[in-house]
């Protein structure tokens, strides 16, 4: 669905309903979130069946659901809310083993806007920092409201000559958070075989999701989507994701390159690392892409593709979950094509 983020202040707190078949992991939810006198848990349910008979009479802001429930799982939950009550969904799991990544994935497919891991007291630092998270992504994602017209934006006289004439472009990079896994989905599946360059891409996802996301996204496609690893050449037709805990970038011999030194930002993968290498190395030869998510993460990376030539593409607000990064890119006068989701993948198409 389109959704978009409102930027007027939140006077209410936050309406969420938790729904996780453990009781314990409820009441844990539940003090966490209410931590925040900006959050209320206004209820909670067992299984995704009792999720959606309490979403028509509390009427959530947001829901956080757990996968593997009893009576109803938390993807069919998803799907039926989507359909028929939609509203954001945040899925929240302390189980992060290959099955649930799989799952994981086709929650996001489903509509669910983030998949976070429930906070353990195995480190007090650790929880704390991740309950926070927590508490800040719904106290935005609550904002998120379904939109019914998306319109593009036309490129002026100067960028549009810039689309047409550097046409065959090699690498296309692309920066996505919030939002990201449903809109990779929709663009990675529309490519064809015979596709002729190489996909690298940036999602900020919770440590231990990437595995999922990658299987998810190359079922049904027809081209191969892989996790990038050090050294590895860049052939036409793949989709490279970045791992877990290392930044990746593109070196001159064309090739992958993982590191994991610091970058000023929460994120690794930095989206900024990889733009700017594949600035560097792809100049003219590049497209770099925005899609949505939180933050300003990949600004300054579309900034340096667009300045050595490169084509530039951000996501409307319009159909972005959360209009952050794409906003930032556009703010530094950095993006030569604003346009909806649906609109995308053929633009990549035309330039390769």
């Amino acid at each position: 669905m389109d959704m978009e983020a409102h930027n007027e202040p939140v006077t209410d707190p936050v309406k969420v309903l938790v729904s996780d078949d453990s009781p314990t992991v409820c009441l844990m939810l539940t003090r966490m979130l209410e931590a925040d006198p900006g959050i209320v848990v206004i209820g909670t349910a067992a299984n995704g069946r009792d999720a959606i008979d309490k979403i028509s009479r509390l009427k959530p802001d947001l829901v956080t659901m757990d996968v593997n429930m009893p009576v109803m799982d938390g993807i069919d939950a998803i799907e039926y809310i989507m359909a028929y009550c939609p509203l954001p969904v945040i899925v929240i799991s302390s189980v992060v083993d290959a099955e649930f990544t799989t799952n994981a994935a086709r929650a996001l497919g489903a509509g669910a806007v983030d998949v976070l891991s429930k906070p353990t007291p195995d480190s007090l630092e650790d929880f704390e920092d991740i309950a926070e998270e927590l508490r800040e992504k719904i106290k935005l994602l609550s904002r998120v409201r379904v939109i019914t017209h998306p319109r593009a934006r036309l490129l002026d006289d100067e960028r549009e000559q810039k689309a047409r004439t550097n046409a065959g472009r090699e690498l296309v990079a692309i920066a996505s958070s919030t939002g990201g896994p449903q809109a990779l989905k929709h663009i990675v599946s529309s490519l064809p075989e015979d596709f002729n360059a190489c996909i690298l891409i940036v999602q900020h996802i919770a440590v231990g999701f990437t595995d999922g996301l990658i299987e998810w996204l190359g079922f049904g496609s027809k081209i191969k989507v892989v996790k990038g690893r050090d050294g590895m050449a860049l052939n036409p037709g793949e989709v490279v994701i970045a791992p877990d805990g290392l930044h990746m970038m593109v070196t001159n011999n064309n090739r992958i390159r993982l590191q994991d030194r610091y970058v000023p930002g929460p994120h690794m993968p930095s989206a900024d690392v990889l733009l700017e290498s594949v600035a560097e190395v792809g100049g003219k030869k590049s497209m770099g892409i925005i899609l949505t998510g939180m933050g300003h993460d990949g600004a300054a990376g579309i900034k340096a593709i667009h300045d050595k030539g490169g084509l530039t593409i951000a996501q409307d607000e319009e159909t972005s979950v959360v209009y952050g990064m794409a906003k930032e890119a556009v703010k530094l006068g950095a993006v030569d094509k604003i346009a909806p989701l649906t609109d995308i993948s053929r633009m990549i198409m035309e330039q390769v």
